[in-house]
């Protein structure tokens, strides 16, 4: 006999059969053996070549359709160790051919309970477990009601670790040999990996949603690229433009309007001035009530921070007067924002102990918020290296010396009223148009 003969179970023998139980089917034909090994190699290709764009639900649509049409069987399914690890939609397309489907409603729990105890059988052995071994009390009811007499449960493992069953349900006894169970091994792999990559692929969805909250798209893209440049940066000193801004008024006008209002307000309030300090490749280090704190030059430097700062500033004053239009009669006078800009040395890092936030601190950050502080509706003020750093851009007024908080000594700062300067090289690259900003701009 050749090679390929014993190899594939030639029609005269088969070799290395499980359960090789009285009034088996006859073994198949070469041709036949071929035929099917082949499907489940087609199998096992088209979910390892599977588009980027492609489901797990879609992929494992695959794997239920090579299995069924190689064994020449009407159920296989793939049930997966820990269900709350898998998405409900993927779950539910590995169900979608099982045989307890097959049964009436009200039978659902007890069959998917035979099924579950024979599965948790196979796992415990590490081996797969052939129907017409089991009990007759374990799968009985399933089989009546699915009309199946026998198949096979192979536990799939990856390093050990057990994710999945993969159960084919035949009509009929038959040999279930290690080549079929190699190719089901095979197939349930390369269905791990589709698996494991939609995981990664959500975790780092999930990690963009939260990253996205405080940092522009391109720091974002950044971060998850090259979270090492991040991950190395320890507290440490760097030089920054700190950005305080935050509405005049809201408070006494909260107290008479609705607090699903006054929410919907300051959601839109912030998502806009958020989307003006992306634009200027700034991010926002936190949000207090009706405040946003932002920052330039950080995480990573940037050599014209001072001008981006200011430029945002300009933008978010007129972003909420478009907002201060379309909220129109919802408040009874209109809601001016104040802004504090301050340039110098941060610290910048991980705060906290068990609830770790990146975060920046020190004096640049407290002067930031105490010109925010003193700020009349719909004024920018800057503090003086600010401005030195800016002038040339920038047409500013210095004001009477200022006493805030903090502060032994009076401050010297300036009102901004325009930004002189190419604003189309302050934006960030991935900014489709540029924010609004105030007319002569």
């Amino acid at each position: 006999m050749s090679w390929w003969r014993r190899l594939l179970g030639a029609p005269n023998g088969t070799v290395g059969t499980v359960g090789t139980t009285a009034g088996v089917a006859p073994p198949p034909t070469i041709e036949e053996r071929l035929a099917f090994v082949q499907r489940l190699l087609d199998t096992a290709q088209a979910t390892a070549n599977a588009e980027p764009s492609a489901t797990t639900a879609d992929v494992l649509d695959r794997v239920i359709t090579g299995i069924t049409a190689a064994f020449g069987v009407k159920h296989a399914c793939v049930h997966f160790v820990r269900e709350e690890a898998v998405q409900a939609g993927t779950r539910m397309h590995g169900m979608q051919s099982c045989p307890v489907a097959a049964g009436p409603e009200s039978l659902v729990p007890h069959l998917a309970g035979l099924e579950k105890s024979a599965m948790e059988r196979a796992l415990t052995l590490g081996q797969p477990v052939q129907i017409s071994q089991l009990s007759r009390e374990d799968i009985h009811d399933l089989a009546e009601v699915a009309g199946f007499e026998d198949g096979i449960i192979v536990p799939i493992a990856y390093q050990g670790d057990a994710f999945a069953w993969i159960n084919v349900y035949a009509p009929n006894q038959r040999r279930f040999d290690e080549i079929e169970l190699g190719l089901l091994r095979t197939v349930g792999g390369v269905l791990y990996g589709a698996i494991k990559k939609e995981a990664f692929v959500g975790a780092v969805q999930r990690i963009r949603s939260t990253l996205e909250r405080h940092f522009s798209p391109r720091v974002v893209d950044k971060l998850i690229s090259d979270p090492e440049s991040f991950a190395e940066q320890k507290s440490e000193r760097l030089d920054v433009t700190v950005l305080f801004s935050d509405i005049r008024g809201f408070t006494a006008l909260s107290e008479k309007l609705e607090p699903d209002i006054v929410a919907q307000m300051v959601s839109e309030h912030l998502e806009a001035m958020a989307e003006v300090v992306f634009a200027y490749d700034g991010i926002v280090d936190k949000y207090i009530g009706d405040s946003v704190m932002a920052v330039f030059g950080s995480p990573f430097p940037q050599d014209d921070h001072p001008q981006r700062a200011v430029a945002a500033a300009l933008a978010m004053i007129e972003r909420q007067r478009e907002l201060q239009q379309a909220w129109g009669e919802r408040v009874m006078s209109p809601l001016a924002i104040g802004v504090g800009v301050n340039t110098g040395i941060a610290i910048v890092g991980d705060v906290g102990v068990s609830r770790r936030e990146f975060t920046h601190l020190g004096d640049t950050v407290n002067l930031a918020s105490r010109l925010k502080d003193v700020a009349a509706p719909w004024q920018i003020l800057i503090n003086e290296t600010t401005y030195e750093r800016a002038k040339d851009v920038l047409d500013a007024q210095p004001v009477a010396p200022l006493h805030v908080k903090g502060k032994q000594e009076p401050v010297t700062a300036y009102e901004v009223s325009r930004y002189r300067g190419d604003r189309s090289a302050l934006l960030a690259t991935d900014s489709a148009q540029p924010p609004a900003v105030p007319a002569g701009a």
